[in-house]
């Protein structure tokens, strides 16, 4: 039998390579924001910057150097999804470091407010949690909730595999990227490492050059008019 995909949800993973003098002048400048000095597990929750008035991080000129290999790679992506880059003006909306400890995740979200997100791992020690990501829309499901756990212990579902699957989780190495729809659900799992794992994540916007025409992707912010 032939198996054929379609409406994809697509994912894309690089690598970035820094300097590990870089690299190193990065982590310490997060580990300031928090006043991280030791592992001291203060919450089951990672230490998220965006919430903690530290939601800007690329405006600081140590991460300029990421920044732009970041921005290298979210170009990649949409040239894959063969968006014309020329028509748009692309921003970092937001940008910030989440610091995880042991035994610490992230529940379930997405980012509404933007069209692209990322995490880059900066410091990734070995089994310090991967990310989830859970779909809502179950293309295969041919009957309402056969894919719940209920019916994988009922073994109406003989086993879990990817075609009736509402997660797929990936752990992913120090210095990769993945890049998603900003709308897509995801989460973390635990960091069972013992060690500290450091990610850098952002939401991008794009906005039209000339909105002309176009009913649907935002129009560029030098047209609006503020009130």
């Amino acid at each position: 039998m032939k198996i054929l995909n379609i409406f994809p949800l697509t994912l894309a993973q690089d690598t970035i390579i820094l300097d590990e003098i870089e690299k190193k002048k990065l982590i310490e400048e997060i580990k300031s924001m928090k006043g991280l000095n030791h592992i001291s597990k203060e919450s089951n929750y990672a230490w998220t910057g965006d919430t903690k008035g530290h939601e800007f991080l690329f405006s600081n000129n140590l991460f300029k150097n990421l920044a732009s290999k970041i921005s290298q790679s979210i170009i990649k992506y949409l040239s894959l999804l063969e968006i014309n880059t020329n028509l748009l003006d692309i921003y970092y909306q937001r940008s910030w470091a989440t610091l995880t400890e042991n035994k610490q995740s992230i529940n379930f979200h997405t980012h509404s407010q933007s069209n692209i997100s990322f995490a880059y791992y900066l410091l990734k020690p070995e089994d310090s949690g991967g990310i989830i990501f859970r779909s809502n829309d179950l293309q295969n499901e041919v009957a309402k909730n056969i894919f719940t756990n209920s019916k994988l212990e009922k073994s109406l579902i003989t086993k879990p595999n990817a075609y009736n699957s509402d997660k797929s989780v990936f752990d992913l190495k120090e210095d990769s990227i993945i890049i998603f729809p900003s709308k897509t659900p995801h989460a973390t799992t635990p960091n069972n490492s013992g060690s500290l794992r450091i990610s850098i994540s952002g939401d991008i916007t794009l906005m039209l050059k000339d909105s002309s025409g176009f009913e649907h992707l935002m129009p560029n912010f030098t047209s609006w008019t503020k009130f």
